[in-house]
C-alpha cells in the first residue's frame, strides 16, 4: 500500500469556499492553525501560516499531490485559479509547442512588486545590457530592485515529478504569510511549469493507460516501461535540454525570447535521474567552461551548502560535484551561467521508470511523493538564499555582465557569401548577441580556423563581425571559438581512470564550434573591428540573379537553401536537372550538385515566380540565353541529369534511436519541407518497401534482432534499384546482409593469435570534430565546404576501401582532430577512417554515414550529402554517375 501523502494541508477549521472577484481583491487573512507541511518518514517541515482564502491543489484538483500524475490541462487550470485568487500571482503565455500546447510563465512576488512588474523588468534589462552604467548608477538601480529567480520544471517529459512540484510551490508562495511575505518583497519568482508539455503528456498518458488500480512497485512491471519513443523528448524527439545553444526548436526559441525579457539572476532547472541514485545539487562537477565567471561558481557553493543543510535536517542523502558538469553550453544550467545567471541543476532519483512507486535494489520503496518533497525543499531553499542575499546577487550579476569589457577583445568574422553565413548570424541574434557587418572593405591581420598562423587578408564590405566585447562576451567566445578549453587537471584525472580500467567521465560532446558546425572558415582578429549593426531585412550582400537570358537558370549549391529549392520544385511539379560534373558558364564555374531550371520548359508556368522563389530563399544564380557552354559539359549533356522526384521514407519506431530519428525527421519536415513518409521499423515488409525509392535508416540498436525475411526483402529492394541511406548503428546489420562491405576497425592481433585490447574507454570519442577530406568531383560530396568538419562520437570506426568512388569522405590522415577531445589512441584510430561511404549494389546504392549527419540539428556540414542522396541520388544512380 502506498504510504500517505507527504505533501498535505492540515485543516483544523474549515476554509471558506473559493469565490471569484472577492477572492481576487480582498486582503489576505491568515489562520495560525492552517499550515502547509512537508512530511518524510514521520518528519515534517513547516512552511508557516497560510492565507486560508487561497485554494490548495487538493481542493481544486480533487486529489492529493503524489497520488497520481496531473495532466497538463489540469496543472494549467489550477495555476489559472491561483492567479485569479491571489494578488501575488500573474500568468501569461510565452509560446506554443508543435502540438499547439501553450508554454506558460508565472510571476510570483509581493503585490507591490507585481504592481510595478514592468518597471522591474525594464530595470533588469538596463542592468544586464547597458555597459555604460557607472558603479554609482548601478548601486542606485539596485537599491530597490528585487532579484529575479527563474524556476524551470519538466524540460524532460518523462521526469514528471517536477511539474507536480509546481503545484505545491506556487500554492505555498501564493498563500504564504509571515516571513515568506517579506522574502517575496526581495524577489520576483518566475515559474516555468511545463517546459515540454508534449513530451510530458506522452509520458503521463502512457503511464495512466498501463497502471492498475494499485500501482506496482516491481521495477519490471509494465507500467515502468515506456513505449517508444518515451516522454523525454518534444514532438520532434529533440532533447530540449541539449538545445539551448542551438535553438533549433520552437519551444527553445520561445523560451530564449522570454528569458531575454527578464535576464534572471538565478536559474534553477529541476530534473530526475536514475531511480537508484539519491539527489544532486550544486556545486557542479568538472569540467566547467572557462567563460563561466568565478563569482557564479562561488554562488553555486553557497546555494549547495544551504540546500545540504536543509537535506541534513530531513536525513536525506545527496551528492554534489559529481556527474553533472558545466561544460556543454546547451544545458539549462550552463547556458544561463554563460548569460551571467547562477545556473543550477537539481536532480532527484526517479526518472521515467520511477512511476508512482518503485522498489529499489536496496529494498526501499520510493514514491512520487518522495520526489515532490525533495524538489519542493530545494526550490524553496533556493528562493530563501536568493531573498536573503538579494543585493549581493544583483551586484555580482551586474559585474558578470560587464566582465567581457575588461578582457582583451576578440572579433570573429566570416564571409557574407558563406552558404550558412546568414543562418549563423541569425542564430546568434536569437541569443541577443550583437552581430554586425563591415560597412567598407578592409585589410586585417587575422588567423583562420583552417590556418592558425596570422596573415593579412582583404575582407569585403558585408563581412559578418561579432566582438567578444559585449555583455554576452563569454557566450560569444564559447560558441564561436574553435576550441573549448578542457581543464588539464580534469584530463589527468580521466587518464588515471583509464589506467584503472574505469570509464572516463565525459558527460556530453566536447566540440561545438559553430563556424565548424556550419561549414564556415571563420577569421579571428585580436581586437575590435568597426562594424554596423546587422539589418535583419536588408543584408549587405543580397542574393543576385546575374545575366539576362530566358533559356534557364543555373543555381549552384548554397547550403540548405538549395535543397529547399529542390524540394519546392519537386512538390510543384517543376522539371529541373542536376549537374553530375562541373559546369562553366559566363566565366563562372558551377560545381557538381548545381541545379538547372529550364524556364522555357512547359512545367515552368511562371518564370518570374521561380525567380521570386530564389530571392525568397536567398539564392543567387545565373540566367542563360544559350545552352552552348565553353566547357565540356553543355546543358544538354548526359552530365546534366533530369531529376525524377523520388518517393522517400524515413524509418523510426522501436529499435531506432529517438533523438537520431527526430533529427532526421525535423530536417526533412521543417528545415527542408520535402515530401516523405515515416515508417515503423517493426512493420517493414517487401510490399511497403516497393512503395519507395529512398529509405533512410537512422542510428539504433535494434536492427540485429529483425527477422531474416525482412533482411532478404531489403536486399532485393536495394539490388533492384532502391537507394538506402544508413546511419551508424544500422551499418552492422547491413554488413551482415551483404549490403555493406566497409569493415570496422579491430584491435591489432598479437603473436599468440589473440588481440591487444586498448585501455577501457580510450577509443570512445566524446564528440570531437574531425578534419575531413572528400572524393574529388563526386556529385554527392563535391560541394562540401572547406574546411569540412565532421562530428565523431562513440567507439565504432569504419575503415575505408581505398576506392575514391566509394570512400566519399574520410578523416584527415594526420592530426584529424580539429576541435574537441579525443585520447591519442582514438585519434590514431580515427586518422584516415571512413566518414561517408557509397556501396554500389547492382542497380541500387547504399550510402553509409559513420555518424549522425543531423546531430542535434546544429552540425550542418554533411547535411547536404544526405539531402543530395535523398533528392537526387536515384536519378544520379540511374544515369550511371554513382558507379
Amino acid at each position: 500500500m502506498i504510504r500517505a501523502l507527504a505533501l498535505w494541508l492540515v485543516l483544523v477549521s474549515s476554509a471558506p469556499a473559493f469565490g471569484g472577484e472577492s477572492a481576487q481583491t480582498a486582503s489576505p487573512t491568515t489562520s495560525e492553525t492552517h499550515s502547509f507541511a512537508l512530511l518524510s518518514d514521520g518528519q515534517h517541515l513547516d512552511f508557516g501560516p497560510l492565507d486560508e482564502r487561497i485554494p490548495s491543489p487538493a481542493k481544486v484538483l480533487g486529489y492529493e499531490l503524489g497520488s497520481r500524475f496531473t495532466p497538463q490541462g489540469r496543472i494549467l487550470a489550477y495555476l489559472d485559479v491561483l492567479a485569479k485568487a491571489s494578488g501575488r500571482v500573474r500568468m501569461w503565455e510565452y509560446g506554443r509547442t508543435y502540438e499547439d500546447r501553450p508554454l506558460m510563465l508565472l510571476a510570483i512576488s509581493s503585490e507591490e512588486n507585481l504592481a510595478h512588474l514592468e518597471e522591474i523588468r525594464q530595470r533588469q534589462l538596463i542592468l544586464a545590457n547597458d555597459p555604460t552604467l557607472g558603479q554609482e548608477e548601478i548601486e542606485e538601480l539596485l537599491r530597490s530592485q528585487p532579484a529575479v529567480v527563474w524556476l524551470a520544471f519538466g524540460i524532460h517529459g518523462n521526469e514528471p515529478s517536477s511539474s507536480e512540484v509546481v503545484l505545491a510551490a506556487a500554492y505555498a508562495l501564493a498563500a504564504a504569510t509571515g516571513e515568506w511575505s517579506r522574502r517575496l518583497e526581495n524577489l520576483v519568482v518566475l515559474i516555468d511549469p511545463l517546459m515540454n508539455p508534449d513530451g510530458r503528456e506522452r509520458y503521463v498518458q502512457a503511464f495512466t493507460q498501463r497502471v492498475s488500480q494499485q500501482p506496482d512497485p516491481l521495477g519490471i512491471a509494465w507500467e515502468h516501461e515506456e513505449p517508444w519513443p518515451g516522454g523525454r523528448f518534444n514532438h520532434y524527439l529533440v532533447d530540449l535540454n541539449r538545445d539551448w545553444a542551438w535553438a533549433s526548436q520552437e519551444e527553445t526559441r520561445a523560451r530564449i525570447a522570454a528569458y531575454r525579457r527578464w535576464e534572471p539572476q538565478v536559474y534553477a532547472d529541476f530534473h530526475e535521474m536514475s531511480s537508484e541514485s539519491s539527489y544532486f545539487f550544486p556545486p557542479a562537477a568538472q569540467p566547467i567552461l572557462s567563460a563561466i565567471d568565478p563569482r557564479t561558481l562561488g554562488w553555486l557553493e553557497r546555494f549547495g551548502r544551504t540546500n545540504a543543510a536543509a537535506f541534513d535536517r530531513q536525513g536525506w542523502l545527496y551528492y554534489k560535484s559529481q556527474n553533472f558538469d558545466l561544460f556543454y553550453p546547451g544545458y539549462g544550467d550552463s547556458y544561463p551561467a554563460l548569460r551571467g545567471a547562477v545556473g543550477m541543476t537539481f536532480e532527484v532519483a526517479g526518472g521515467g521508470a520511477g512511476g508512482l512507486v518503485l522498489e529499489r535494489k536496496s529494498g526501499d520503496v520510493r514514491s512520487l511523493t518522495d520526489r515532490i518533497e525533495r524538489h519542493f525543499t530545494t526550490a524553496l531553499t533556493t528562493l530563501e538564499v536568493a531573498s536573503e542575499h538579494r543585493l549581493e546577487l544583483l551586484r555580482d550579476f551586474a559585474a558578470t555582465r560587464r566582465r567581457a569589457f575588461a578582457q582583451n577583445p576578440r572579433t570573429f568574422l566570416w564571409s557574407p557569401e558563406a552558404p550558412e553565413g546568414q543562418s549563423l548570424a541569425r542564430l546568434l541574434e536569437t541569443h541577443g548577441i550583437d552581430v554586425g557587418q563591415l560597412a567598407n572593405d578592409v585589410r586585417l591581420q587575422v588567423s583562420t580556423f583552417s590556418e592558425s598562423k596570422p596573415r593579412e587578408i582583404p575582407l569585403p564590405r558585408g563581412t559578418y563581425a561579432v566582438s567578444s566585447a559585449q555583455p554576452l562576451g563569454g557566450l560569444v567566445r564559447t560558441l564561436l571559438e574553435r576550441e573549448a578549453e578542457m581543464p588539464a587537471e580534469f584530463v589527468r584525472e580521466q587518464r588515471q581512470r583509464l589506467e584503472k580500467n574505469l570509464q572516463p567521465k565525459f558527460y556530453d560532446i566536447t566540440a561545438w564550434s559553430l563556424p565548424l558546425a556550419f561549414g564556415i572558415d571563420a577569421w579571428v582578429f585580436e581586437g575590435e573591428v568597426a562594424a554596423e549593426e546587422l539589418e535583419e531585412a536588408e543584408p549587405r550582400v543580397a542574393p543576385e540573379l546575374r545575366g539576362e537570358g530566358r533559356l534557364g537558370l543555373l543555381i549552384q549549391p548554397q547550403g540548405l537553401a538549395g535543397f529547399r529549392l529542390a524540394a519546392r520544385l519537386q512538390s510543384e511539379g517543376v522539371r529541373y536537372r542536376v549537374a553530375a560534373a562541373e559546369v562553366t558558364a559566363e566565366g563562372e564555374v558551377f560545381p557538381p550538385g548545381t541545379l538547372f531550371i529550364p524556364q522555357l520548359d512547359p512545367s515552368v508556368e511562371a518564370p518570374a515566380e521561380v525567380e521570386e522563389l530564389l530571392r525568397d530563399l536567398g539564392l543567387s544564380g545565373r540566367r542563360l540565353d544559350s545552352g552552348y557552354l565553353p566547357g565540356k559539359v553543355s546543358l544538354g549533356s548526359d552530365e546534366m541529369v533530369a531529376v525524377r522526384p523520388p518517393r522517400i521514407a524515413l524509418v523510426g519506431g522501436e529499435g531506432t534511436s529517438p533523438p537520431d530519428h527526430g533529427d532526421l525527421w525535423f530536417l526533412l519536415d521543417r528545415l527542408i519541407g520535402l515530401s516523405y513518409s515515416r515508417l515503423d521499423l517493426q512493420q517493414l515488409s517487401a510490399s511497403r518497401l516497393e512503395a519507395f525509392d529512398v529509405l533512410i535508416l537512422p542510428d539504433g540498436d535494434g536492427y540485429s534482432g529483425l527477422d531474416s525475411e525482412l533482411g532478404e526483402s531489403l536486399v532485393r529492394w536495394v539490388r533492384q534499384g532502391g537507394f538506402l541511406v544508413a546511419v551508424d548503428g544500422a551499418v552492422p546489420w547491413l554488413r551482415q546482409l551483404g549490403l555493406v562491405s566497409f569493415q570496422e576497425w579491430q584491435p591489432e592481433a598479437v603473436a599468440d593469435g589473440g588481440s591487444r585490447p586498448p585501455l577501457t574507454g580510450a577509443l570512445d570519442t566524446p564528440g570531437a570534430a574531425l578534419a575531413a577530406e572528400s572524393s574529388a568531383g563526386h556529385p554527392l560530396v563535391a560541394f562540401l565546404p572547406r574546411p569540412t568538419a565532421v562530428l565523431a562520437r562513440g567507439e565504432r570506426v569504419l575503415l575505408p576501401s581505398g576506392d575514391p568512388r566509394r570512400d566519399l569522405l574520410t578523416a584527415a590522415g594526420v592530426e584529424p582532430v580539429l576541435s574537441g577531445f579525443a585520447w591519442p589512441e582514438a585519434a590514431d584510430r580515427l586518422a584516415g577512417s571512413l566518414l561517408i561511404g557509397l556501396e554500389p549494389q547492382e542497380r541500387g546504392r547504399v550510402l553509409v554515414f559513420a555518424n549522425d549527419p543531423a546531430f542535434r540539428l546544429f552540425w550542418r556540414v554533411t547535411l547536404p550529402v544526405l539531402l543530395q542522396a535523398a533528392l537526387h541520388g536515384p536519378s544520379l544512380a540511374e544515369a550511371g554517375f554513382l558507379d
